[in-house]
């Protein structure tokens, strides 16, 4: 758990964020408990979201009692009154399709900010276990087979990411039976993500070597594709022996320079960087332990406790890029 001394941090890198487009993505549907004067605004609940995030509390019980004890934390979110559990959890629930909305809006911040500019992005999923229930009636659809096919009970989580910042730029929940094949497909055959200036390739594990996929990112997000080679569905151990006809050559005439593949491909490594922080330094790390406390959770859930883990990293880089021109612009001055 955030130390509170800590919470300076917070309101730092958030400081200087213009929340008024955020508050027009949100709405201004009012929320109450049932019977009650209608009282709470979208934009401060959703910053009670973040504040919960930043102190890695999984319960909005939690939030709610912190909130209580720590005038500071209201006065952050905007708030007069501490909202209620029941409050919290509609707003959770109604708005989490939003909550998407905001990232990828402070996402189109960062590109045209330049922040993406000489990039590149990778692409991977990762398992996130959750216990069942119990053996006898475990949730069919939360049975997934890894690439090395162990199986595992609850989530994929697939992402998209700065290879630069290491950041995530667009991610997908899905639950283990859909797969890593199908939820890539879904996520990378949406609109085009990223328009930056020498932003070239998309860095994948060779688990998505296949013809479709090399398509998907050319036609659909119009990169480059550098996906590792798959030598299980050709028998021929490397890619640079394959026929100089083979469909890989055709599609991507890059992949005929394999010194250069190669070298670029080890940019793959950020987005297992990416994965491993998510899963221990970010609210992510608690999705197990409300599993055990509730004995269940569900996907939107799942995706919500992502998305503000994501945003929370997202916020921390804008304000790096802020206190660089703040920095640069007195440098004026001298």
């Amino acid at each position: 758990m955030q130390k509170d001394a800590d919470f300076i941090h917070l309101k730092r890198i958030m400081g200087t964020f213009d929340w008024l487009p955020v508050g027009e993505i949100l709405g201004k549907a009012r929320f109450s408990r049932r019977g009650r004067k209608k009282e709470f605004l979208p934009i401060n609940l959703f910053r009670v979201f973040l504040l919960k995030s930043y102190l890695l509390l999984d319960d909005n019980t939690l939030i709610a009692r912190r909130l209580s004890e720590n005038k500071g934390y209201l006065e952050f979110c905007g708030l007069a009154r501490v909202p209620s559990h029941d409050v919290l959890n509609n707003f959770e629930i109604n708005y989490a399709y939003k909550f998407v909305q905001v990232f990828e809006f402070i996402d189109d911040l960062l590109e045209k900010s330049g922040a993406f500019e000489e990039d590149d992005m990778s692409f991977d999923g990762t398992d996130i276990p959750v216990p069942m229930k119990n053996k006898q009636s475990p949730h069919r659809y939360h049975f997934g087979a890894k690439s090395d096919k162990k199986k595992f009970h609850g989530f994929w989580l697939m992402i998209l990411a700065s290879v630069k910042h290491q950041l995530s730029r667009r991610f997908i929940v899905g639950y283990g039976r859909e797969g890593q094949i199908n939820l890539a497909k879904e996520l990378l055959n949406q609109k085009q993500i990223d328009e930056s200036k020498n932003n070239i390739f998309i860095i994948m594990d060779g688990i998505f070597d296949f013809l479709e996929m090399h398509e998907i990112v050319i036609s659909v997000q119009h990169k480059i594709p550098l996906i590792g080679y798959n030598q299980r569905r050709s028998g021929i151990p490397e890619r640079i022996n394959l026929p100089s006809l083979n469909w890989h050559f055709q599609i991507n005439p890059v992949y005929k320079d394999n010194s250069f593949v190669l070298e670029e491909f080890k940019k793959r490594t950020s987005i297992e960087r990416v994965n491993s922080h998510s899963k221990i330094y970010t609210p992510m790390c608690l999705i197990q332990n409300k599993v055990k406390k509730s004995h269940t959770i569900k996907k939107t859930i799942v995706e919500n406790i992502v998305v503000f883990s994501f945003m929370l990293e997202q916020f921390k880089l804008l304000a790096r890029i802020n206190a660089k021109q703040a920095q640069k612009s007195l440098g004026s001055y001298k």
